[in-house]
């Protein structure tokens, strides 16, 4: 089945959008002393929310649902909320260097000598993942700059590899095999749980 686009022309009222960490827990049943282990495997989860829409427009939201056959299926998706960044963001961006990983990527192609070109809680999209930036970043007068997010890369991204700063995504998928339309007289209304698919 191949990997669909989420529509651009489909927005949803709300979103509620997570990032769900992998750790372990081990607590001491003689002190209470927790140990916590980090483990590989954090993703982002989402939730979109559409209320309230004429049954003629969320016929194509059905039909896209239809499409993906549960969790099965796969699909790009965008944070809703943070689809341009608050940072400047210009330039052709692109990864400086291979055999990257980590939660640091160095990066070429910015618009040199800019102040602020990424914030924080900007997104980008490197490498088919999604990644959140957790510190401001600055190019230099050559383009570099030196991009710090979380969560850390899954698989080092090839040297020149494009890096996406407008409307970055992820593959998802849903996270159940049943999704409920709701409909009351005119108007119908969905909830669309999905997590990043890991494969």
């Amino acid at each position: 089945m191949p990997t669909l686009d989420f529509p651009t022309t489909i927005r949803p009222a709300s979103v509620r959008w997570r990032q769900r960490a992998n750790t372990q827990v081990h607590e001491s049943q003689l002190s209470r002393v927790a140990t916590t282990y980090e483990l590989p495997g954090s993703l982002w989860a989402v939730t979109l929310a559409f209320s309230d829409w004429r049954r003629s427009e969320l016929a194509d939201l059905e039909a896209f649902v239809a499409m993906l056959r549960g969790r099965a299926g796969r699909f790009r998706l965008w944070n809703h909320a943070r689809e341009t960044p608050r940072g400047i963001g210009t330039g052709t961006p692109l990864v400086a260097g291979a055999s990257q990983t980590g939660t640091t990527l160095n990066t070429r192609g910015w618009t040199p000598n800019t102040a602020g070109i990424l914030l924080k809680g900007d997104y980008i999209g490197v490498n088919g993942e999604l990644k959140m930036v957790v510190a401001a970043a600055n190019a230099d007068a050559s383009g570099a700059a030196a991009l710090t997010f979380e969560p850390p890369l899954r698989a080092s991204p090839a040297d020149l590899a494009a890096i996406t700063v407008t409307r970055p995504t992820a593959v998802f998928r849903l996270d159940t095999d049943e999704v409920d339309f709701d409909y009351a007289r005119s108007l119908g209304s969905l909830t669309l749980p999905c997590m990043e698919a890991i494969e």
